[in-house]
C-alpha cells in the first residue's frame, strides 16, 4: 500500500475491459494507463491509502450499467463521495468532453477523429501532463507511411485513455488548484475555462 496521494482517472466503454484507468502523481507523471475489468480497478484502488478518483460519466444509456455497477463497488475500495470531510479515499465525477471543451475554450474537434485525438493529446500536454508530444506523431509520419497506411497511431492515445487522463487531471486540479476547477450543477467537476487576452 502506497502513502503517497494519487490522482486517478476513470472511463467506461463497451469492449472486454470495459474501464481504462489512469493514475497521475503530484507531479503529473503517469503512474499507470490501462485498460481493466472492473474488479481489477477496485483492486488498485484498494492499495492505495490517499485517492482521489474522477469517473467520467457516459453520456450513453448503454454504459450507465457498466457506469453504475463500477460506482456501487467503490465503496469495497473505501471511496466515498468527495463532500465527505475527512476521508483519504473520495470520488468525484466529470464529464470529459466539457473538461475539453473548457481548457480549449471552444468546442474541440470530434473526439474519434485523428485531429480530435491530437487535439486533446495537445490539451493535456499544455496543462502539465507528462505525456508524449502529440505533435510527435506529426514528425514520424511520412509519405511511405501515408501510401502504405501505417499511420504510428502508437503515438497518439485512445478516446478512452484520453478521457481517463482528463478525469485524473481533474482530481489532480481540484487538490493542488481548486481554483481552477467550477461545479456544473450539483454532479460534474471540471476545470474553468483559461482567461483569454
Amino acid at each position: 500500500m502506497t502513502n503517497e496521494l494519487i490522482f486517478a482517472g476513470v472511463d467506461f466503454s463497451s469492449r472486454r475491459l470495459p474501464v481504462t484507468f489512469a493514475v497521475l502523481d503530484d507531479t503529473l507523471n503517469v503512474i499507470l494507463l490501462e485498460k481493466y475489468e472492473i474488479s481489477h480497478v477496485i483492486a488498485h484502488l484498494k492499495q492505495y491509502s490517499g485517492i482521489l478518483l474522477t469517473l467520467n460519466v457516459p453520456s450513453t444509456t448503454r454504459l450507465q450499467s457498466i457506469y453504475s455497477g463500477f460506482k456501487r463497488k467503490t465503496g469495497q475500495a473505501g471511496l466515498k463521495h468527495y463532500s465527505t470531510k475527512g476521508i483519504q479515499k473520495q470520488l468525484i465525477e466529470t464529464n470529459a468532453q466539457d473538461c475539453f471543451r473548457a481548457l480549449l475554450g471552444r468546442l474541440p474537434l470530434p473526439r474519434r477523429t485523428l485531429e480530435g485525438r491530437v487535439q486533446r493529446g495537445l490539451i493535456l500536454y499544455e496543462q502539465g501532463l507528462r505525456i508524449t508530444d502529440p505533435m510527435d506523431f506529426f514528425e514520424e509520419l511520412t509519405s511511405h507511411h501515408i501510401l502504405a497506411g501505417a499511420f504510428p497511431n502508437e503515438l497518439l492515445y485512445s478516446v478512452s485513455e484520453l478521457d481517463a487522463l482528463i478525469a485524473a487531471y481533474v482530481a489532480w486540479l481540484v487538490v493542488n488548484e481548486p481554483g481552477q476547477t467550477r461545479s456544473m450543477g450539483n454532479k460534474f467537476v471540471v476545470p474553468k475555462e483559461p482567461e483569454r487576452d
